[in-house]
């Protein structure tokens, strides 16, 4: 017992690789496997046995491989209708980590004695003991900010609870395996739980949750591996944390990053000092385009695990997004050479694109099927066929083809690739792996309504159903407005999880707790019709569900709480309430009813009055705040009648 609380430790846990008879303390404290774990209850009145078994009270040891019964005990006498609580802690402190094995031989058994890295949390704590002492000190104001992000995001908001539920339960493999923080502060994943080494660039490059969430990590991940160890000096970016070359799907996906982790930036400094290699990196991508004609047609290795020939919209409207995206730092940067070039090639890519690429319902593969006659989709229906798209629609980079164009493709995936029940589909072409079972809905990855099916010369993966591609698919239908269809694809994933036949947290592909599914985040940031520029400090939002009555989930560069919007008796109000952090908020952007004047408008900053004005632009009514910093518990509130 120590202090007011209690605890059992246990030190230098016994792993497989550690041999039984190994004395306790002979062990190597920078073994790749050394830890402690304790137990311990928030009780002054707790009791403790260290091993109940033999009634040692104070102090228990064995043989690595034996077991040590403890325990601790919390008293207490309740009253009729009474109610008390206790708190235990279960702490760990594993501060080593062996490295990784690469390529073909990640799956080896690690030797004895392997080397080691360390966990971040080395750098914060010394033993399991010093976790659970430090959480016991800060306890109040940790479950106080935990209660308040979950009442946050899941109680004050109008959305259906089962979608917002969705939408957060993938964020979870950030605290599974598939995610390592090293002690170096570099930050490090599988694909998924063991499976694939490397944080790659093409499946990591359908997540969004973590740059919601933890933009610092995002950064991390930019700073620390894409554009550090990756990168190499003709701009490519390995797909694999220094490893396996480069995949331009994830090559594009990396730049389209760097756009979004400045947005979810404070200021301007994460982007000035990454400009010259981004501009490295979108000259490498443009030489694969040989003639800038905004189309590649070389081979083009890729996330199903094989590589397109032939112009195509999957690579295609990555690239074209890239462009834009470069497009826009160029200007931050006042770069108007650069900008001007990249707007050349991408304007030239979109009309390319339709005259060579568009049947009048989708985007089909311009490809030789004679010279390249395996693992193409040629005239199918891709359901990834505008993944850049709704890589622009999220940060604003404008519709990549024509708006028509993108709205009957939209609605082809769904025509053609999504079905309420695979059963007839994956009974006809046998999927290679099964995500989705007879009787679930889902959306396969590439069907061909015009043409023979082509077995297993057809693109990998193609009879399968990932959750990773549902959610992006499903972020641009609700962003165009296609809303119970992109709903229907979120529901038949939470169908598909519903803790009955998978765990709900833990969405598979190529391994448990697959990256591919932060993907996730998509879905909220496109039904709040949310949009954020940290450094401009420039806020909007427009609901796709209940206009009249919302109430949703921001987050930004340093904080996170709630906006809403109402509707009732001729006004409409719209509050922005920071809960967490601060928030810099220079511009206002929302719709308003058509017929609604903006003269008349009020502000009020926690029930003062504050001066601002509105006016109408890009499609929006633009309120300007002057540079308003919030702090926590702010509250504005803006009204017009």
């Amino acid at each position: 017992m120590e202090g007011d609380w209690g605890h059992i430790s246990v030190d230098n846990i016994e792993f497989s690789n550690l041999p039984v008879d190994t004395p306790a303390t002979t062990i190597d404290k920078s073994h790749a496997y050394f830890g402690n774990l304790a137990l311990s209850v928030f009780d002054n009145n707790a009791t403790g046995t260290a091993d109940h078994s033999k009634n040692n009270v104070e102090y228990a040891e064995t043989e690595l491989g034996n077991k040590i019964n403890g325990a601790l005990t919390s008293s207490m006498t309740l009253q009729p209708g009474e109610s008390k609580e206790v708190t235990f802690v279960l702490s760990w402190y594993f501060p080593n980590r062996p490295l990784s094995y690469k390529g073909s031989e990640w799956n080896k058994p690690l030797p004895p004695n392997s080397p080691a890295i360390g966990n971040m949390y080395s750098n914060w704590y010394n033993s399991s003991l010093d976790v659970a002492q430090q959480l016991h000190e800060n306890y109040a104001e940790l479950a106080k900010e935990t209660h308040t992000f979950h009442n946050t995001y899941y109680n004050q908001t109008t959305l259906p609870y089962w979608l917002v539920q969705r939408v957060m339960m993938p964020i979870s493999t950030l605290a599974t395996e598939t995610c390592q923080w090293w002690a170096t502060d570099k930050f490090w994943a599988w694909e998924g739980v063991g499976s694939c080494e490397g944080t790659c660039t093409y499946v990591w490059g359908y997540a969004q949750s973590m740059a919601a969430l933890f933009p610092e990590l995002e950064r991390n991940l930019r700073e620390k591996t894409d554009y550090s160890v990756s990168l190499r000096e003709d701009g490519a970016i390995l797909s694999r944390n220094d490893e396996h070359g480069v995949l331009i799907d994830g090559h594009a996906s990396v730049i389209l990053h760097m756009y979004r982790e400045h947005l979810m930036s404070k200021n301007n400094f994460f982007l000035s000092r990454n400009w010259d290699k981004i501009k490295r990196s979108l000259q490498y991508i443009i030489n694969e385009d040989d003639n800038e004609d905004g189309l590649i047609v070389k081979t083009q290795p890729n996330t199903y695990d094989i590589s397109f020939n032939g112009a195509n919209t999957y690579v295609g409207a990555l690239y074209l997004a890239a462009l834009r995206a470069g497009e826009k730092m160029a200007y931050i940067m006042k770069d108007t050479v650069a900008a001007n070039y990249y707007k050349k090639i991408y304007t030239a890519g979109s009309e390319n694109t339709m005259d060579r690429l568009w049947n009048g319902e989708y985007f089909y593969q311009d490809v030789d099927e004679k010279e390249y006659p395996k693992y193409q989709y040629g005239k199918g229906c891709l359901s990834d066929q505008l993944f850049g798209q709704t890589w622009a629609s999220l940060y604003r980079l404008g519709d990549i083809y024509p708006t028509d164009a993108i709205n009957k493709a939209l609605r082809s995936i769904w025509k053609f690739n999504w079905t309420n029940d695979v059963k007839a589909q994956s009974e006809a072409h046998l999927p290679e792996r099964y995500y989705a079972h007879a009787g679930e809905p889902g959306l396969f990855i590439c069907t061909w309504p015009y043409s023979k099916h082509p077995g297993e010369d057809g693109v990998r993966y193609r009879d399968e159903v990932w959750t990773g591609i549902e959610y992006q698919v499903a972020t641009e239908m609700i962003k165009r407005d296609m809303i119970d269809e992109g709903l229907a694809i979120v529901k038949a994933i939470h169908s598909r999880y519903d803790g009955k036949k998978h765990n709900p947290w833990n969405e598979i592909e190529c391994g448990d707790h697959y990256a591919r599914a932060m993907a996730s985040y998509g879905i909220l940031q496109a039904v709040q019709g949310y949009w954020y520029d940290g450094p401009k400090g420039i806020m909007g939002f427009d609901p796709k569900l209940r206009k009249d009555d919302f109430t949703g989930f921001f987050n930004a560069a340093e904080g996170w709480g709630n906006i809403s919007q109402t509707r009732k008796n001729n006004k409409q109000v719209n509050c922005v309430e920071v809960k967490f952090g601060r928030l810099y908020l220079d511009k206002l952007q929302i719709n308003l009813p058509a017929g609604t004047g903006i003269n008349n408008i009020k502000a009020s900053l926690n029930n003062q009055d504050i001066a601002v004005s509105a006016a109408n632009t890009n499609g929006y009514t633009e309120i300007s705040l002057n540079g308003l910093q919030m702090r926590l518990g702010d509250k504005l509130q803006i009204t017009f009648e």
